[in-house]
């Protein structure tokens, strides 16, 4: 067994997402693997089902949530592990599913769903870490999310950058600087999340350009995320709310912000 996987760091953050380690539970409301979202008639399906189960007003605002779930439970575990634990780890998409589980005390205070996963892999990077940072965000970005997301964009109908953007802010807080760095976690945070988000090129997202540098600005010379979003996810379709970071408001809309 991959001595990271039994790790404490590996267990807190598989905590912290909720990570359901084997096959998801058998008496979850409804399953799909995440490899089933990137074939439009199983992605339409499901996101239809999603509408209801969730009660949103129609699939757009559907999809474009959804992919903010995903962004959350998968996408950042796995820069997670990259950045901060120094890990390559994958989840293999057809043993990798959505879950809605039926249990009110694993439900918590969402409908949306969980991630369960098996069959996951870890490896440390070769002495040239940042061909191997090129390599890991190629095979999760280009290769595993970038069909997924367009996909979504077909059936919802939604714009390709709000999608980008949905998983922009899942991502950017796990880089926000935080005290507890040493100076070389610090360092590497840094780098990651400068590449990321700027430097790296469209080929490594499945893009033509690089679908994250949009939403950054630059901050005493270092990246960040902005603080406003360019695009709306439409969550006040679904709230009746604007969300502080929405285009759509400004000064005056102060009492409509969530």
């Amino acid at each position: 067994m991959d001595n990271y996987l039994s790790s404490a760091s590996w267990k807190d953050m598989a905590e912290e997402y909720r990570l359901w380690m084997g096959g998801p539970p058998k008496d979850s409301v409804r399953t799909l693997a995440l490899g089933q979202l990137q074939e439009e008639a199983a992605c339409r399906e499901y996101v239809s089902w999603l509408k209801d189960y969730i009660g949103v007003p129609d699939m757009q605002v559907a999809a474009s949530m959804l992919a903010k779930r995903i962004g959350y439970l998968w996408i950042a575990p796995l820069l997670t592990a990259m950045t901060f634990h120094n890990r390559e780890v994958s989840f293999p998409l057809d043993n990798s599913f959505l879950y809605h589980p039926a249990s009110p005390e694993f439900k918590g205070d969402t409908q949306f769903p969980f991630l369960a996963v098996s069959g996951v892999r870890s490896a440390s990077p070769p002495e040239d870490r940042e061909a191997w940072r090129e390599a890991v965000i190629e095979e999760n970005f280009a290769v595993r999310l970038a069909p997924l997301l367009q996909t979504l964009a077909a059936i919802g109908p939604v714009p390709m950058a709000v999608l980008w953007e949905n998983i922009m802010v899942r991502i950017a807080p796990l880089y926000s600087p935080g005290a507890e760095e040493s100076g070389q976690d610090r360092q590497r945070l840094q780098a990651d999340f400068a590449f990321l988000t700027r430097t790296a090129p469209g080929k490594l997202f499945g893009t033509r350009r690089n679908p994250f540098t949009p939403f950054i600005e630059n901050k005493d010379e270092i990246p960040a995320a902005k603080n406003k979003r360019i695009t709306c996810c439409f969550y006040s379709r679904m709230s009746g709310e604007y969300c502080r970071k929405c285009p759509k408001i400004d000064n005056e809309n102060e009492s409509q912000l969530k």
